[in-house]
């Protein structure tokens, strides 16, 4: 029941950022981005702090960061965009790494799937850092989830963000800067 649930949750996250991306994109006139623009143009500080915030803690609800990418290229530059995705994606990964400690989830996680952690556990031994990156590179998988892990697996923190800087700002590099050439952003 519950691996369907995610299925079905996955593909219709999926549908809808593709959805509205072919809409914005074949409906520019009805959506006035130079106004949107404008707006945030006049207050940057504030609309780039809920940004952030926005960001921050998506990961404890895994909360995909992708159409907020996407939606930042609407509303800063490119450069922006991609570094204040960086800080709310850096932020969030703190954020879950220091809650998975506070809730004890290694033990719910030990508990509730014992194969399966020590199979990351092997996996993760002497190849945290390629395995944090390339997990967080991937869109089909929740990089919050590769953080909650490692935290409990105690990984450092600074493997595990630098992991999560490698991974994820390559892949918002490419969201961002292909989204915004794309849309002539």
């Amino acid at each position: 029941m519950k691996r369907k649930f995610k299925k079905k949750t996955f593909f219709i996250w999926l549908t809808m950022t593709f959805v509205l991306l072919i809409f914005f994109g074949l409906n520019k006139e009805y959506i006035d981005i130079l106004l949107i623009q404008e707006f945030v143009g006049q207050n940057k500080i504030f609309i780039a702090i809920i940004y952030v915030f926005l960001l921050s803690i998506l990961g404890l609800f895994f909360i995909p960061s992708t159409p907020f990418a996407m939606a930042g290229v609407i509303l800063f530059s490119p450069l922006e965009a991609y570094l204040l995705n960086l800080i709310g994606i850096v932020t969030s990964s703190f954020i879950v790494y220091h809650f998975a400690k506070f809730l004890s989830l290694d033990k719910v996680f030990e508990k509730k799937y014992p194969n399966k952690i020590k199979k990351l556990k092997g996996a993760l031994q002497n190849k945290e850092l390629p395995i944090i990156a390339i997990w967080s590179f991937l869109p089909i998988v929740p990089t919050d989830m590769i953080i909650y892990v490692a935290s409990t697996l105690k990984i450092s923190i600074k493997k595990s963000i630098l992991g999560v800087i490698i991974g994820e700002g390559t892949l918002n590099l490419f969201y961002i800067f292909f989204t915004g050439s794309i849309f002539g952003l």
